[in-house]
């Protein structure tokens, strides 16, 4: 199980950051969750651990990071591989944002990420 990004250098440096700061938010948001970085080139990736929760551990890291403003507005690419799918989620949460069929997602995320 895999989750796979890429961002847009220019509309990260006009947030005010750069791609080392990404990177390093990314990777320290999703080590802390047990999940490890595979690939950080022009592609960030990472895999689960084997364990029970990393299933979970995504799902909760897809509701998070639809929150986080910086993250939609630089984003380029965002897939998820289940092992049996493989998912475009920055198309599928900007699609339901428009919609307005993400906001109960987004909010169940944080009450079980602040448990």
């Amino acid at each position: 199980m895999t989750m796979e990004f890429t961002f847009d250098k220019e509309k990260v440096e006009a947030a005010g950051y750069t791609m080392n700061n990404v990177y390093k938010i990314m990777k320290e948001t999703f080590k802390k969750r047990n999940l490890e970085c595979i690939s950080e080139g022009e592609l960030l990736a990472f895999s689960g651990t084997g364990h029970k929760d990393d299933y979970g551990n995504m799902l909760l890291l897809i509701g998070g990071l639809s929150l986080e403003d910086w993250f939609m507005n630089t984003a380029t690419s965002w897939f998820f591989d289940s092992g049996t799918t493989y998912e475009d989620v920055l198309s599928d949460v900007k699609e339901k944002i428009a919609k307005g069929e993400w906001i109960w997602f987004q909010k169940e995320s944080q009450k079980v990420a602040n448990m």
